[in-house]
């Protein structure tokens, strides 16, 4: 008998509706594996909005992605020509709308499957077709926390009564507090200290909603990093990730932002592989070094790292170089009479000059129509 191991493995999730409803019956079955991947990608997309703040993938439009062609093509095993012609077929049943976005490719809004109807005989009548959740409170759990909450308010009323008897008093000593919800009153608050309590400014506490504690959502460190190291990090190097905004922090707090944003900025031009390796290599170096301050680190760099420039005096020579095909003397020939007056008076060297003259521009010498001596 084969035994079978459940692992938990991820895994791409097509919809159903897809292979169930007539009105994609046309569609390619690759086409729904595309829009599956769309899909995944649309909830990573609403998930860094929601959660970490990020919009860089949502307009006024909605959520959107940015999926190329051949990332799409290398993962179904395909041609981009294929993704093309799979992505018409998504933009045709209104599954996906592709806008163009500037020189940067095309963002894809991605929409919801229509669902399939009640009286389609299902191909596939043993899948959960429909995942429905409900949402349930227990009474006896909610019961219980009222009952919890109303002997701890009997048990406290009685406490205080007891010492009150025995103190002869009829007054409460300010450590103690009654619990009952009609006690939880903002004159009853301010008596006891606590003016600058948030839920005493706001009127009466319940019980049960004061035992919950509030949740808050996380703060996305990129968001409060100071402006000029955002612009200048994303200038030097394209990006800021929540990692390198952490980084970020833990120099600033090292040091203070103006030597942060001096190294980041001093990086501008550079091929660096590893940008928050090097940025954090620099900081370290210059608290090594005793430097406190950016302009520390300018005169660091001044003294020690820019090379000076070397004027180099380069001396013209008089003396005819070696490769020089001509003789001192008929260099001063040349020098001192006009072309004419060489053509006249020294047929040889105005005939040696004429040759030099083709040979560098890679062309046959001319042959002179007079003869030597005439």
């Amino acid at each position: 008998m084969a035994k079978y191991e459940t692992t938990h493995t991820a895994f791409l999730g097509v919809d159903l509706d897809l292979l169930e409803n007539p009105i994609y019956s046309d569609m390619d079955v690759r086409a729904a594996m595309l829009y599956a991947l769309y899909k995944d990608r649309a909830h990573l997309s609403l998930y860094s909005y929601t959660q970490l703040g990020n919009k860089r993938y949502i307009d006024e439009n909605g959520v959107f992605i940015i999926f190329t062609n051949e990332v799409a093509a290398k993962a179904l095993h395909t041609t981009t020509k294929m993704i093309g012609k799979f992505r018409k077929q998504l933009s045709d049943h209104g599954l996906i709308q592709i806008r163009r976005n500037g020189l940067k490719g095309y963002k894809i809004y991605v929409n919801e499957v229509q669902r399939t109807p009640k009286n389609v005989k299902l191909t596939l009548p043993w899948m959960n077709h429909y995942v429905e959740i409900k949402k349930s409170v227990s009474e006896w759990t909610l019961a219980a926390q009222i009952q919890h909450w109303n002997n701890m308010a009997l048990a406290s009323k009685s406490k205080v009564q007891h010492e009150s008897d025995v103190m002869g008093s009829t007054c409460i000593p300010n450590g103690l507090t009654s619990l009952t919800p009609s006690s939880l009153t903002t004159n009853s608050l301010n008596n006891n200290g606590l003016d600058d309590n948030t839920h005493a400014r706001k009127g009466k506490l319940n019980p049960i909603q004061s035992s919950q504690p509030t949740q808050s959502k996380p703060i996305n460190p990129y968001n409060t990093l100071p402006e000029k190291i955002k612009q200048s990090f994303v200038k030097t190097f394209g990006f800021v990730t929540k990692q390198v905004a952490l980084e970020l922090h833990t120099l600033i707090k090292q040091t203070d932002v103006d030597m942060v944003n001096y190294v980041v900025e001093s990086a501008f031009g550079r091929k660096i592989t590893s940008p928050i390796a090097y940025v954090k290599a620099a900081i370290s170096n210059a608290l090594k070094r005793g430097d406190r301050c950016v302009q520390d680190m300018i005169n660091y760099y001044e003294n020690n790292v820019k090379k000076p420039k070397v004027k180099r005096n380069i001396k013209k020579s008089t003396k005819p170089s070696k490769n020089t095909p001509y003789t001192r003397e008929e260099l001063d020939i040349l020098l001192n009479t006009t072309e004419e007056e060489v053509r006249t008076y020294y047929p040889a060297l105005f005939l040696k000059r004429l040759q030099l003259r083709m040979q560098k521009e890679n062309r046959k010498p001319i042959i002179p129509i007079y003869k030597l001596g005439e």
